[in-house]
């Protein structure tokens, strides 16, 4: 019972985020259920799915295929929709009920390839994780299926992947599009954006990169791979504001300036989101800790930051009395009954789902700026 939301809606899971991921890849996508994992990530984590042409199909389980299996029925259902779409990809997605009867999809997904010699996967996916687990097996899968050997460079050109920019982190607001153009105008050519804009190609010339810029959590595990594997370098940053803080990290000219003392805000987001906000922070002078709720990753945290499993966990933590500015989407003011702990909200869709997608602030602008000085004001700081 210790998972148990009374007050937040249930968090993004694992077959939510690897179907954004594979969002505008082209392909078909075919989620492994009885309709109702399909129409969560449909109609309440992903943004751009009204008036999308994105091919994501629900394979339709019923008690007799849970009982009986069915694959060869499911397998054919997808090979005629593939026959019409002509995709580029073809992937099968688990939800709770393959996983308890224990579906094959990787091995639903090598009969399909076989027989459409379409590239074709099968992620086991259960419910059970979150969504940025999925978008990162996807990434990860799709770089061992698809990148090219790297080449010697020919030119001066400076590359990049930007990877892990799924708008259940990012929104569907535009701040793909001004990160990407951000990034360009620094004198960075993209060649692959994992994974909104993502195709095959540009997961072929992935490789090519001299740097890769991680952008949220679900992207790290692919760095990580990628520098061990192809000795490409990384950093995990947002650009946000002006985006003087993520151009130092960049170039390599970053100083770390967390003011000294005890922390008076936490910031509960995304956590690679969340770090870059409070970089911003610290150039105010002002210190921050960091929570997550979707798993802590050591490998980008400080010893202050916290681990929230829960709703209760997060209920008791902003109640008491240790922070009197909490950062996070606006479903968390639910949970603050200390009247002496201010909300400033940032949404998340991971969170709070289609409550508040259209809220989503932009990254790199006034917004962030806005939600410092609001954080300045409620901690009555004069500067």
């Amino acid at each position: 019972m210790r998972k148990l939301c009374i007050d937040l809606p249930p968090l993004a899971p694992d077959y939510s985020g690897a179907a954004s991921a594979l969002f505008d890849m082209g392909g078909v996508v075919v989620m492994h259920d009885a309709s109702g994992c399909t129409g969560n990530y449909t109609g309440f984590d992903e943004p751009r799915w009204l008036g999308s042409r994105s091919a994501l199909y629900c394979s339709g389980m019923r008690s007799m295929d849970a009982i009986m299996g069915n694959d060869d029925k499911f397998i054919r259902r997808t090979l005629d929709a593939a026959e019409s779409i002509k995709p580029s990809i073809i992937a099968y997605l688990g939800s709770p009920v393959p996983m308890l009867i224990g579906t094959d999809l990787e091995g639903m997904a090598a009969e399909t390839e076989a027989e459409s010699g379409i590239p074709s996967f099968g992620f086991n996916t259960t419910g059970e994780c979150y969504y940025d687990k999925g978008a990162s097996d996807v990434y990860m899968t799709l770089i061992k299926r698809f990148a090219d050997i790297p080449e010697k460079k020919s030119d001066n050109k400076k590359r990049v992947n930007i990877i892990g920019l799924i708008p259940i982190d990012f929104g569907n607001k535009g701040n793909d599009k001004k990160i990407y153009d951000f990034v360009s105008s620094l004198g960075y050519e993209i060649t692959a954006k994992f994974a909104m804009g993502l195709d095959v190609e540009q997961v072929r010339a992935c490789t090519k990169a001299d740097i890769n810029i991680v952008v949220s959590r679900s992207g790290l595990d692919t760095a990580e791979y990628m520098k061990k594997k192809y000795n490409i370098p990384y950093i995990c940053a947002v650009p946000l504001n002006d985006g003087s803080i993520f151009t130092s990290k960049l170039d390599g000219s970053f100083t770390d300036s967390r003011p000294e003392g005890k922390s008076r805000v936490i910031i509960i987001h995304e956590q690679v989101f969340a770090n870059s906000l409070r970089d911003e922070l610290n150039k105010r002078g002002i210190s921050a800790d960091v929570g997550s709720m979707f798993g802590l990753d050591k490998r980008i945290s400080e010893k202050s930051d916290l681990d929230l499993p829960d709703e209760s966990t997060i209920r008791k933590l902003v109640n008491s009395g240790r922070y009197d500015v909490v950062i996070a989407d606006p479903q968390i003011k639910q949970l603050i009954k200390n009247e002496k702990t201010n909300l400033v909200s940032v949404p998340h869709v991971a969170v709070s789902s289609k409550l508040h997608w259209n809220e989503y602030l932009d990254y790199l602008s006034g917004d962030i700026e806005n939600v410092i000085q609001k954080t300045i004001d409620y901690l009555k700081l004069d500067f």
